[in-house]
């Protein structure tokens, strides 16, 4: 009985140290936050967007917090000096969820950039995507 508490919790610890190693970021890879404002709809929404690029693929969150809170989960590619990023959204205080693309210009780290976004979901279907515009400006 007791070498059998000792297997399995051996077996856990192991289970457990492979899951968080699997969590860590790559060594060398280092985020980049900047401030984020799309308009779009006649409002203006804006809150932080955290970009991680690795051998073109961009990965990170987008936080929105003024006007309504709204969180997200950044997936797209960097090539030739473009982003096209495309991620679900959710929105909090409506509990839905839906899509977001961004395309812009790769930002510096000490500059910002602009862009296009289409929105679709919470309401809106997806032949009927809401367009607008959003800006990045490197986070103070």
């Amino acid at each position: 009985m007791l070498r059998q508490c000792g297997t399995a919790a051996l077996m856990i610890a192991t289970i457990a140290a492979a899951g968080s190693a699997q969590t860590k970021k790559p060594a060398g890879t280092k985020g980049v936050t900047y401030e984020l404002a799309i308009t779009a709809d006649g409002g203006v929404y804006t809150g932080t967007l955290d970009l991680v690029t690795t051998a073109g693929k961009v990965a990170g969150t987008m936080h929105i917090t003024q006007p309504t809170e709204i969180t997200g989960k950044v997936a797209g590619t960097s090539k030739a000096g473009e982003m096209v990023l495309d991620f679900p959204y959710h929105m909090v205080q409506r509990n839905c969820d839906g899509q977001i693309a961004m395309n812009f210009k790769a930002p510096a780290k000490t500059a910002g950039s602009k862009g296009t976004v289409s929105i679709a979901g919470c309401g809106r279907d997806a032949p009927n995507k809401l367009a607008g515009t959003m800006e990045l400006k490197p986070a103070k």
